[in-house]
């Protein structure tokens, strides 16, 4: 392997023709706050292609179609942009909580799921509405795959972000729970999409981080409140099949006992940021006790 050489393409004719050749290995960076961060491993060798002058990579598009938004897109432009946050408040509720001013303003949705920390914040949101990625290959070729199927040892590129309409829900929300309550890394982070009408849920779909190696779906919970009304019974189920995820996914772990508690609080808070309802209101009070 050679010396490390830095490419900065201007378009995707150049970014493709630019992958086609490359010999070695092929790292990207855009905003470079996981890559640059002290302490990480930075590459010696091949090549790294730096996106941050890519033309047509950064951009949100919200209708009544589906969301679509660039891999370069920066977190803080997600958290601002209101028809996103119309469509999907979840995933603007998501990038507003994730990381300092700074490292929203630097860090792209691209870079949140290329880095495949276990805590990310915006991959819950987009696991649990179904998203799809946009991916420009080795081969220089696109190709299409499900957020589930993306691997990031794969040498992919996240072009695009989409969102197809049909899996998006009418209510969602995201919370977090970190060490503290200033900027800090999630320690649990949950996801919700749901349909709800006349006091009932229709179809819900959850999904957690920092439960595993990567962001997971709860079926458990999912189907504890998928067609039921939204009572004292309910609830209570939900909170247990939170439990039951919790113990599934890190049995033994040390930190076991501190999320299954955690994650009760953090449910009931999302079911009601979700519905717009007050999370102190009787409901929910009862429900925890």
């Amino acid at each position: 392997m050679g010396e490390l050489s830095v490419a900065t393409p201007i378009d995707t004719m150049e970014l493709r023709t630019l992958l086609s050749a490359a010999a070695g290995p092929v790292n990207f960076i855009g905003g470079g706050t996981d890559m640059l961060i002290a302490g990480r491993t930075m590459p010696t060798g091949g090549l790294l292609i730096d996106l941050s002058r890519m033309a047509g990579m950064a951009f949100i598009s919200a209708d009544d179609g589906g969301i679509r938004i660039g891999g370069a897109t920066t977190v803080a432009a997600i958290a601002a942009h209101r028809g996103l946050a119309m469509r999907l408040p979840a995933l603007a509720e998501a990038a507003a909580q994730c990381g300092s001013v700074q490292i929203r303003n630097r860090a792209t949705i691209g870079g949140n799921i290329a880095n495949a920390a276990p805590a990310a914040d915006l991959v819950p949101v987009l696991v649990a509405a179904k998203a799809r990625l946009g991916c420009i290959g080795r081969d220089g070729a696109s190709r299409e795959l499900a957020i589930c199927d993306y691997a990031p040892d794969r040498g992919y590129l996240i072009a695009e972000v989409i969102l197809p309409g049909d899996g998006l829900l009418p209510c969602s929300a995201f919370v977090k729970l970190g060490p503290r309550r200033a900027l800090s890394i999630s320690r649990l982070n949950i996801a919700l999409l749901a349909e709800f009408q006349d006091g009932r849920f229709g179809d819900v779909r959850i999904a957690a981080g920092a439960l595993g190696p990567r962001p997971l779906r709860l079926p458990l919970a999912e189907a504890a409140l998928a067609g039921s009304k939204l009572e004292h019974a309910a609830l209570r189920a939900f909170l247990s099949a939170l439990a039951g995820e919790v113990d599934a996914a890190i049995p033994g772990r040390n930190s076991q006992a501190y999320k299954r508690r955690a994650i009760a609080g953090l449910g009931l808070d999302l079911v009601a940021q979700a519905l717009g309802l007050n999370p102190r209101g009787q409901l929910f009070e009862d429900a925890a006790e």
